[in-house]
């Protein structure tokens, strides 16, 4: 059979598989709320966390994952990677489903992100998520990078009562009384 002839042959056969293993088009990002963290493990040089994750899929059809891996930045430096838990898991179309991560950090990077936290308070943490995953078994790289910033004052006030993060009135500077 000729190169031609298998083309032919082999082109409709890759057209109607094609059709379930690639991603469609116009495919909406999902949206991810954080529910747990838990620390796994502490040492000397990383420490190792599992993450929740609720992954709300906004698309009508089911997203199969597999190989979703990510790292992490904090302040312009890279503080952590990670992947799922699970090799392969499917988002279901519409719906939500729980990921649990795994991730870890040098000890080191943390203790100098905790270090630069009272400064990040008035300026707020930023952050930079990126990484990538492969839609089923096709191989096919979806790959995400997102960033922004944390306020962490207001983070703070939602978890601490009232008055406690307020700033103190300033002491009086001398002169009359």
């Amino acid at each position: 059979m000729s190169t031609m002839r298998r083309w032919l042959v082999l082109a409709p056969v890759l057209l109607v598989l094609g059709c379930g293993v690639l991603p469609p088009p116009n495919l909406k990002a999902p949206v991810l709320r954080f529910r747990d963290l838990e620390v796994r493990d502490v040492g000397l040089e990383r420490v190792r966390f599992n993450l929740i994750v609720d992954v709300s899929n906004p698309n009508a059809v089911d997203v199969p994952v597999t190989g979703l891996n990510f790292v992490l930045e904090l302040n312009g430096q890279e503080t952590a990677r990670g992947a799922a838990a699970d090799p392969s898991f499917v988002l279901p179309g519409s719906g939500t489903r729980q990921v649990p991560l795994e991730f870890s950090a040098r000890t080191a990077d943390l203790l100098d992100v905790v270090r630069r936290l009272p400064g990040s308070l008035q300026s707020g943490l930023s952050y930079r998520l990126k990484g990538s995953a492969s839609w089923g078994v096709s191989g096919f790289a979806i790959p995400f990078d997102r960033s922004g910033s944390l306020d962490l004052r207001a983070a703070l006030r939602r978890l601490l009562p009232p008055g406690r993060l307020e700033t103190p009135p300033a002491a009086p500077q001398g002169g009359r009384t």
